[in-house]
């Protein structure tokens, strides 16, 4: 019986394109804001519906068969085409946005608190923010109408066109009662990152950058928490639940009004930048007045952290 094009097809097909570009059923399904399980059970409907094995079984990493070659080269050209056409719609209609993917830490913490002052001297322009953490290269921000991206990590990611970066020192934070109470001999608690950046090789890759620099810390028994976006931790440190890895940007309004504090002494870990991402040296019109105005911005007054006083949890080591 011939497979004809319908919602659900095209629903499963869009699913198997994002799976291929994200190279995995998990990132994929943060992507897509779904469950990996989800990402499976469209999957092998889509084999159904259409008769033949598109992925290769058996295969540690994801591997097409030579038709599932050919149906992700005609999915992405159709996503594609689509996509193009609805933004050149929207541009005919005089409804052009900038649009921005940005990390979503950086996003609800630092840039959009602040997006009032680009808005007031550049009121002609309208900007759309999105958080995203997936990798983006040029001909993915064609495809997906983004303009500039701001992504985080200790590189940019594979094929990306880096307008500027911008170093961001990390070291641990904690709320100050915390601090305060942690007993010299208990547990400490890592609050983690689980993807801080598209190709961390773990769920815990930032704090092991951060311990090979520093060394393990605290001397006593570490106990984990884990979340899939930097907020959340952010968030659980300011409740009081353990310690995080607070990027510079984003814990100087909560260093300053004292919810958060060092949680160790001497802890700096550099290496780890911004990177902004744009589709075309030089950046052009919009593009170029919200990358001039980033770069000033995150330039401005550091929120590098001072000295912490030094007992219970501020000693690492």
């Amino acid at each position: 019986m011939p497979v004809r094009l319908d919602a659900r097809l095209a629903g499963d097909l869009f699913f198997f394109r994002v799976l291929i570009e994200a190279g995995g059923f998990a990132r994929a399904g943060d992507r897509l804001a779904v469950t990996q399980s989800a990402v499976t059970q469209r999957i092998q409907r889509l084999e159904r519906r259409v008769g033949y094995p598109l992925l290769e079984r058996g295969a540690r990493e994801i591997r097409l068969t030579a038709a599932g070659h050919d149906l992700f080269a005609a999915a992405r050209s159709g996503f594609d085409g689509m996509g193009e056409a609805l933004l050149r719609g929207e541009r005919r209609e005089g409804r052009a946005t900038l649009r921005i993917s940005c990390v979503p830490s950086l996003a609800s913490e630092w840039l959009a608190p602040r997006l009032k002052a680009f808005s007031d001297t550049h009121p002609d322009i309208d900007v759309a923010v999105f958080g995203e953490t997936h990798d983006l290269d040029p001909g993915r921000m064609a495809q997906s109408g983004i303009d500039v991206a701001i992504r985080y990590g200790p590189a940019p990611p594979p094929g990306a066109t880096v307008a500027f970066d911008h170093p961001e020192p990390v070291y641990p934070v904690c709320a100050p009662a915390y601090r305060d109470a942690a007993d010299p001999g208990g547990a400490v608690v890592l609050l983690h990152d689980a993807t801080p950046w598209e190709a961390a090789a773990s769920v815990s890759e930032e704090w092991d950058r951060w311990i090979r620099v520093h060394g393990a810390p605290w001397g006593g028994r570490i106990q984990n928490l884990y979340f899939n976006l930097a907020q959340l931790a952010l968030r659980a440190s300011l409740g009081g639940s353990g310690i995080a890895l607070g990027r510079s940007l984003i814990v100087a309004p909560y260093r300053a009004d004292g919810r958060l504090v060092p949680a160790c002494d001497a802890a700096l870990m550099n290496g780890l930048r911004y990177f902004v991402l744009v589709r075309a040296l030089p950046p052009a019109g919009p593009v170029a007045a919200f990358v001039d105005w980033l770069g000033r911005t995150m330039a401005g007054p550091p929120g590098s952290p001072e000295a912490p006083r030094r007992g219970g949890a501020a000693e690492c080591g």
